[in-house]
């Protein structure tokens, strides 16, 4: 239906920007390629559940970026129409007040008055709207193709120090590789998996996170991620903890297949971390959100209560909860939040549109004496295209206070 009224309002544009002598015929035709269009996702999709392969995930890709382009072009364009359109309607007001000038007005602005069978005029304002909004739909198109092709692709390591209070000395810069949103399937596999991974390894870390979305609706390929999860070579291992994509996929299932790679899946749960190093510190998990809203055994919603249980009161607690709003119960509670779920706004057409319905987005951010990072996240969900927020590994780096 959003497809639908999308391709419907760019069919609209389309006549009254190129008028066409021969209407009716040429209507049908748009008309009909606008509704083909729109069905055009829906049915690749349905394709793609019946078979897998190179040319249905291509065919995929090219469809969700199609609808996103034609979506993020709507509003500048219609913004464009609307003041255009306004503004000629406003001087034919005026043209009217003033009889005088209305042959005037005419030649300049509203040639169609002269427009005669079969010979078409066009306006001064239909040639602007013809070249912007060809240009808008150009400019998304290409943005968000370079975004498929490159923009997911491209890997970047963002360093973050953190001070914790009663952090031990003897683990002064603990490293920490953070990976998010890794959502393995149909457009993350073993290449976007190489190209991340080689960057945490690069990182050389002491621990290794995955803070939820393991997989984007398959439980089946989790074991791709666990691998590479373990061959990072992190002294004290890899954890991770579930999404709400996970939940998708059979959030047990997911956590099943991870635990059964070696990855240590916490839900609800710590586990203390280099005790013997002046005590170490406690790292945190807990279920994500989604599960509040559809329980399942074992994965009912988080429970920070639960997973703190038993732990001293000064042993610092880093904590993995997939989703940054989690913040407002785990805020004073715990030194660091660890969380993803947002990807950073994923397509950002030149200003982030995540961040004008959510207050945390990408980055840090700071809440009664805890800290918060967001990772802009490793693959994608929806169009597998990135603008302006590149695929993140987090390396963190904790000292003391």
């Amino acid at each position: 239906m959003f497809s639908g009224m999308a391709h419907f309002l760019v069919a609209r544009w389309f006549l009254s920007t190129f008028p066409a002598p021969v209407a009716r015929a040429r209507r049908r035709l748009v008309y009909g390629v606008a509704v083909a269009l729109s069905l055009l996702l829906a049915t690749v999709r349905l394709v793609a559940w019946a078979q897998s392969g190179a040319l249905v995930r291509l065919m995929t890709a090219v469809a969700f970026v199609e609808l996103i382009a034609v979506v993020t072009a709507l509003l500048p364009l219609g913004l464009m129409v609307i003041g255009m359109r306004g503004g000629s309607a406003l001087r034919s007001r005026l043209s009217r007040a003033r009889p005088q000038e209305v042959e005037e007005a005419a030649s300049v602005d509203e040639p169609a008055a002269l427009v005669s069978e079969p010979e078409l005029v066009v306006s001064r304002r239909q040639v602007i709207e013809r070249v912007a909004g060809v240009a808008m739909l150009g400019a998304t198109s290409t943005a968000l193709g370079w975004g498929m092709v490159r923009g997911r692709h491209a890997f970047e390591i963002e360093e973050v120090v953190v001070r914790v209070t009663g952090w031990p000395r003897a683990l002064d810069g603990y490293v920490i590789a953070q990976v998010s949103d890794i959502h393995v399937g149909a457009f993350v596999g073993d290449r976007e998996l190489d190209e991340g991974f080689e960057l945490v390894k690069k990182i050389r870390p002491d621990l290794v996170v995955a803070t939820g979305d393991l997989v984007d609706f398959e439980s089946e390929v989790a074991g791709m991620l666990a691998r590479r999860l373990l061959e990072a070579g992190a002294r004290d291992g890899a954890y991770a903890i579930v999404g709400n994509h996970d939940h998708y996929a059979g959030a047990a299932d997911v956590a099943a297949r991870m635990r059964a790679a070696g990855v240590k899946v916490l839900g609800n749960e710590a586990e203390r971390i280099r005790a013997a190093d002046g005590g170490g510190f406690a790292l945190v998990g807990v279920d994500d959100l989604q599960g509040r809203f559809r329980p399942s055994p074992g994965f009912a919603g988080p429970d920070l209560g639960a997973a703190l249980k038993g732990l001293a009161p000064d042993l610092p607690r880093i904590l993995l909860a997939h989703q940054p709003s989690y913040l407002r119960e785990s805020a004073g509670r715990v030194a660091l939040q660890l969380s993803g779920h947002v990807h950073g706004g994923q397509i950002n057409p030149g200003f982030c549109p995540a961040k004008l319905v959510m207050e945390y987005v990408a980055g840090r951010y700071e809440r009664d004496g805890t800290t918060l990072w967001v990772n802009r996240g490793f693959g994608i969900s929806g169009p597998p295209s990135r603008v302006g927020a590149p695929p993140e590994i987090t390396k963190i780096v904790i000292v003391a206070a």
